[in-house]
């Protein structure tokens, strides 16, 4: 189990820069850090096209946050994060998902790193 710790807010910078093009890469490889974490496949939803169909992003984005809560309860930390506002305020302030979501995975990332779960080099 790997999870990636990076900067919530060097990452919402990198979207931006990249004129949004870093934000699919940084989707699609959350969901398969989540997936390893949980065991469970992500499917369509993890996927990066699926940030590029309407509405079905928005349902996208809500199972990758069930995704960070079952990853968190996995290995027993009490971090949760909301599917709303994942899915309908985040998005809507200033596309902030990545800074939230980012930010409970790095929870995530410390907690495997305190159990001495091998994690690599934050970057």
């Amino acid at each position: 189990m790997s999870v990636r710790k990076q900067g919530a807010w060097g990452l919402w910078w990198l979207c931006g820069i990249t004129f949004g093009i870093y934000y699919y890469v940084w989707y699609h490889r959350i969901n398969q850090e989540l997936s390893s974490v949980t065991g469970q496949p992500s499917g369509a939803t993890g996927q990066w096209w699926s940030q590029l169909i309407p509405f079905f992003n928005l349902y996208a984005l809500a199972k990758t946050a069930g995704r960070v809560n079952a990853a968190h309860t996995a290995v027993g930390s009490p971090t949760r994060v909301s599917s709303f506002v994942t899915w309908f305020w985040a998005p809507a302030w200033f596309a902030s998902q990545t800074r939230y979501l980012q930010r409970r995975i790095n929870i995530l990332h410390d907690v495997l790193a305190s159990r001495g779960v091998a994690q690599p080099v934050a970057s």
